[in-house]
């Protein structure tokens, strides 16, 4: 019987999982496996026999682990190397470091940087290693460590370079004549008194640059600077900003990153106790039928809008979002119903941002995507979000999804995020994850639409208050 392990939720890699005692460990390693779940207790996977049914495992960090500490066996070439890719086939890493593949990794396994993925024989000992995956913490420093490797042999060059961009921009002359006065010996370090308000050398360029292009795009007539746009040019065809670039840019501009860039708008479909207009009505999603289609930024930021319901609920996929807005008025009388395309965009965010406190529910497939949404979302709005209709029975009846183009990949794909996922989520939803973990196997809403569909109004009842909410008004601002 293994230990429930627990540690650091930033670095818990072995958060949710069981360890395994198996032969051939690595010193300072230890191997974990996703349990299964019976009679209310985390068990190791056993068969009929009461034998230890255990495949494959990972080998994790024995030991807690730094937030970014390389092992000094890795040059910086091979350094850049690994954080280039999130995944990394074994074959891969072997044809790049030849002999010393094992070492590499059990160095990488050691600092937290990778978690390794390996056969386990019939008498649990250590077989041929299979793959390893970046670790959470090291996958989300992965781009800006990148950026620090590529330009720090050279710093002089890259501040040169820095500073030619800003020459031909009178708004960054000051900018430019902070960073002229740090000593050419001092390293990529950022000016003392900048205004952008990092000291990341990283952020610190990408939102010069983008200041830069910024500036130079209005000069030149631009009036609607797109999002994608800058990232386009400013940072290295990379579409993705990082919380620390989009400040420092803000800080340069003097601006609120929203206001300084545009991002397409992603219509969000609603239905229920919400209305929307500028200046005069544009959308009723009490009223219209079977729902109303409505611009997800300008909802909560332009014009006014009244929004009386008790809740939301978040549909994963459009056809169960359509079923409920026609079969359950009773639903759509209380609960705003959201389709969100299906994933977690910053829209669908903003949205249920503006209408807190009010609960928010989601009922979405059972399987590793699905448990991903209710985890997105609850970690980006910084409270709980229900799951509803995805408990574990009703995964167990099935039928499960059949798989077309791959089923072997995508199955391993699906029991790898499932099994992260059981670190973070709790109770029922958890339970979920570790039985999709087990398997890999999905099961869709749709094939709920006799078991949970009808019952919705009175399993969604417990999260509401329990005195009906009054309607509100909410004004913005007008054009």
């Amino acid at each position: 019987m293994g230990e429930r392990t627990t540690g650091n939720l930033l670095f818990g890699e072995a958060y949710g999982r069981l360890t395994v005692g198996v032969d051939g460990m690595p010193a300072g390693l230890r191997a974990v496996t996703v349990p299964v779940r019976r009679t209310g207790e985390d068990r190791l996977p056993r068969d009929r026999r009461r034998r230890l049914r255990v495949r494959e495992v990972d080998l994790v960090s024995a030991e807690p682990v730094g937030l970014f500490e390389p092992p000094p066996v890795l040059t910086d070439k091979d350094l850049l190397w690994v954080l280039r890719a999130e995944r990394r086939s074994w074959n891969v890493v072997v044809r790049r470091f030849g002999a010393a593949a094992d070492q590499v990794a059990t160095e990488l396994v050691r600092s937290g940087g990778v978690v390794l993925r390996r056969e386990v024989n019939e008498l649990l000992a250590l077989g041929k290693s299979l793959h390893w995956r970046l670790t959470e913490s090291w996958a989300q420093q992965a781009p800006e460590r990148i950026v620090d490797l590529l330009g720090a042999r050279e710093p002089q060059r890259a501040r040169a370079e820095l500073l030619a961009r800003m020459q031909s921009v009178a708004e960054l002359s000051v900018e430019r004549g902070l960073l002229e006065q740090v000593p050419a010996d001092a390293g990529l370090v950022v000016p003392e008194a900048s205004r952008s308000g990092t000291r990341a050398w990283t952020a610190y360029e990408a939102a010069v640059r983008a200041a830069a292009d910024w500036w130079e795009l209005r000069a030149q007539g631009e009036k609607e600077v797109t999002l994608k746009q800058l990232a386009a040019s400013a940072l290295g065809g990379s579409k993705r900003w990082t919380p620390q670039q989009q400040a420092a840019f803000a800080n340069l501009l003097g601006v609120e990153f929203e206001d300084a860039v545009h991002e397409e708008e992603t219509d969000l479909r609603v239905k229920g106790p919400l209305s929307w207009c500028i200046g005069e009505v544009a959308a009723d999603a009490s009223i219209v039928q079977p729902w109303v289609g409505l611009p997800a930024r300008s909802l909560h930021l332009l014009g006014q809008a009244a929004c009386w319901a008790e809740g939301i609920l978040v549909i994963e996929n459009s056809d169960t979002f359509g079923a409920v807005c026609r079969r359950l008025p009773e639903l759509t009388s209380r609960w705003l119903c959201v389709w969100g395309r299906g994933y977690v965009s910053d829209q669908l965010v903003a949205l249920l941002d503006w209408l807190a406190p009010r609960p928010v529910a989601a009922w979405c497939d059972l399987d590793a995507d699905g448990i991903a949404i209710v985890d997105g979302l609850t970690r980006k709005l910084g409270r709980p979000v229900q799951a509803v209709g995805m408990g574990v029975a009703e995964w167990h009846r099935g039928p499960y999804r059949k798989r077309v183009k791959d089923p072997e990949q995508e199955k391993a794909r699906d029991r790898e995020l499932a099994a992260d996922l059981a670190g973070r989520v709790a109770d029922d939803l958890r339970d979920l994850a570790l039985a999709v973990a087990g398997t890999g196997e999905s099961f869709e809403q749709e094939n709920q639409y006799t078991s949970v569909l009808p019952h919705l109004p009175k399993l969604l009842a417990p999260l509401l208050p329990s005195i009906p909410a009054r309607p509100t008004d909410v004004e913005r601002t007008t054009t």
